[in-house]
């Protein structure tokens, strides 16, 4: 992808056209490299790094970065090359674990991998299946965003499906696990963040809009998802009743409704 693109000062309108328009080379290269199978898949461009599809891309060039496995070697090239961020308005979804540590103090480690690892399956398949861009994995959450420029215009919807399909397999029955989800509309800083002197790449969002949809998610019961008016407005329909939600750290109150 280096090739493709003009290095710019701070890279700003570089980051603003992929995330909330959606460059044309980055979009054409998702679109077919989704075509492919199978999971796990570069978190941006999508080439796909198993099965037949994971052989392909070996033969084109692409495989997993050394540096990061989360992207192939073609990706982490280009935040290399052109490390930056920009203000983009988007979705972003929050889930965690409740009761963690007693679960894991009386159960044990391993069942309390295993937990997890039913969660994060079950999550991430909600958020893929509706055009989510998966962030990061925290221990027991996962966080997810919908872009504008991956998503579509309709990335506040998208995200209120994902979200409902999250607590409903919550509420599952026997074996469920006991998860809070809140998700959120607004204007975040998404761009590289590096450690290791930057042997270590990565993409990540900042910004109060964040912190309120990880305090949404925190403030919701297990087996809940509470929606913000922002995001619930935007999406369109029926939304419920709205309550009023002091948020730790958060200096106004906060319009969201449960979705449960």
């Amino acid at each position: 992808m280096t090739e493709t693109y003009t290095k710019e000062d701070g890279n700003t309108e570089l980051w603003h056209t992929i995330f909330a328009v959606g460059h044309p080379d980055l979009s054409a290269q998702q679109s077919f490299h989704a075509k492919l199978p199978r999971d796990p898949r570069c978190k941006l461009c999508k080439a796909p790094f198993a099965g037949l599809g994971g052989l392909y891309m070996r033969f084109r060039g692409k495989a997993p970065s050394s540096r990061n496995k989360n992207y192939c070697n073609a990706c982490d090239g280009f935040l290399d090359a052109f490390p930056g961020g920009a203000e983009v308005g988007m979705s972003v979804l929050f889930a965690d674990i409740r009761n963690s540590t007693a679960f894991a103090e009386s159960a044990g480690p391993k069942a309390a991998s295993e937990r997890v690892n039913r969660f994060l399956d079950s999550a991430t398949k909600a958020i893929t299946d509706n055009d989510g861009f998966i962030l990061a994995f925290y221990g027991d959450c996962i966080v997810a965003v919908w872009p504008p420029g991956f998503s579509g215009p309709d990335h506040a919807r998208l995200a209120l499906t994902a979200a409902r399909a999250i607590s409903a397999d919550a509420r599952a029955g026997d074996g469920a696990v006991p998860v809070g989800v809140g998700v959120h509309l607004g204007e975040v800083y998404i761009g590289t963040v590096q450690a290791a002197r930057g042997l270590f790449r990565d993409v990540s969002i900042f910004g109060v809009e964040v912190n309120i949809t990880a305090r949404l998610a925190a403030a919701a019961a297990a087996g809940e998802a509470l929606a913000s008016k922002a995001l619930t407005d935007a999406a369109g329909g029926d939304a419920g009743a709205m309550r009023s939600f002091d948020l730790k750290g958060i200096s106004q109150p906060v319009e969201a409704t449960s979705l449960t």
